[in-house]
């Protein structure tokens, strides 16, 4: 029977590669995810989220919160998903000295903002060190270097593709060029095992790769 795990994300953008990442990863569990926030309409954003809309959500702030949609939408999980560039702005200072402190640190505040009556062994987390575009650069490059970047990560994305005539605007990443984009470099790695080679180069994809490896020994 299909699992169902909701996505909670700072934008469309950011869904598109969650949803490659965990329905590629546990297609053995038979896993394909919904965007509970922000919501979508024919592929289209609807409504702001950013890290603001997504710390609302999960605290209960929102109308809808993650609480009554998760139950509702009958979900196995929830992935929620935070970029860290702008962490200092939620409340955790932002340091690249150790990425495993700065991933527990976002981590902590993630927990602690998600009311006590919800089921947090359900969660998992996909903190993006600093964006989730830093996470796509392996898809497209094999300069170790590159791909271990953590700044400006967008950039570099738009070099590896040049020859595609693709690009991401780092202003508007839910354009339809962006669309494009994000589906061509996600098709470079379809396998579980390539996406696992990618996360070793960024501390935040590696930790949602182990929660996955964890929902994976858990269901089969």
């Amino acid at each position: 029977m299909s699992k169902k795990i909701g996505v909670v994300s700072e934008g469309v953008s950011d869904y598109y590669v969650l949803k490659h990442i965990v329905s590629r990863y546990l297609k053995e569990q038979d896993v394909y995810t919904i965007p509970l926030n922000p919501k979508q309409d024919k592929g289209k954003q609807v409504g702001f989220s950013g890290w603001q809309g997504v710390l609302n959500y999960i605290s209960g702030m929102d109308e809808k919160n993650l609480f009554v949609e998760a139950l509702k939408e009958e979900c196995e999980y929830v992935v929620v998903q935070i970029d860290t560039d702008r962490c200092a702005e939620y409340g955790v200072e932002h340091q690249t000295d150790d990425l495993t402190v700065l991933w527990k640190n976002v981590y902590e505040n993630l927990v602690n903002r998600i009311p006590a009556d919800f089921d947090k062994s359900k969660l998992i987390f996909a903190i993006s060190i600093d964006e989730t575009e830093c996470w796509l650069i392996p898809f497209i490059d094999t300069n170790k270097k590159n791909c271990e970047n953590i700044d400006r990560c967008v950039n570099l994305v738009n070099k590896g593709i040049k020859k595609q005539d693709l690009f991401i605007d780092p202003d508007n990443k839910n354009s339809d060029g962006a669309k494009s984009a994000y589906d061509y470099i996600l098709k470079q790695k379809k396998k579980p095992k390539e996406i696992k080679e990618c996360s070793e180069f960024n501390y935040g994809f590696k930790k949602l790769i182990e929660q996955l490896d964890e929902i994976s020994a858990k269901e089969s």
